[in-house]
């Protein structure tokens, strides 16, 4: 409400000074144009500062809840299923299962994988002679990814 107020006054305060520009009634005008920048500009970075420190504890209480959120999905998982998921998410959430069996062998990392696909968290996809692991939309969501 606040922004749209300050939009409208802009643009009320423009088409004001543009109309007695054109008349050539510039300099009679009430409110100086030269002074009429200024003026907007400050009152401009007010009603930006008015709105991020009204909003600002919103945004922290929201940052608080997706951490809320990581940490109750992946306290849910096995530990095995949780660093492979870590591992995930470190990559931007999509990784070679490769990459992946290199770090924990090839037999584990093929069965944790199934296990995560079978409950949907992740997708496996050809990728030439390896297969790429990405999250699932809805975590990646979740994980802000």
């Amino acid at each position: 409400m606040l922004i749209t107020g300050f939009v409208f006054a802009v643009s009320f305060s423009t088409l004001y000074a543009q109309t007695h520009i054109v008349e050539g009634t510039a300099c009679a005008c009430t409110l100086p144009i030269p002074v009429l920048i200024p003026t907007f500009s400050s009152l401009g970075i007010l009603v930006g500062s008015f709105v991020y420190y009204a909003m600002f504890p919103k945004l922290r209480e929201t940052e608080r809840k997706v951490a809320e959120d990581s940490k109750v999905l992946l306290d849910m998982l096995q530990p095995e299923e949780r660093e492979i998921v870590k591992r995930i998410v470190e990559n931007k959430g999509e990784i070679t299962q490769s990459k992946l069996s290199s770090q924990f062998g090839k037999v584990k990392t093929f069965r944790i994988i199934e296990s995560l696909k079978r409950r949907g968290i992740v997708l496996k996809e050809g990728y030439g002679k390896t297969n790429k692991i990405r999250l699932n939309e809805k975590f990646r969501e979740i994980l802000c990814l």
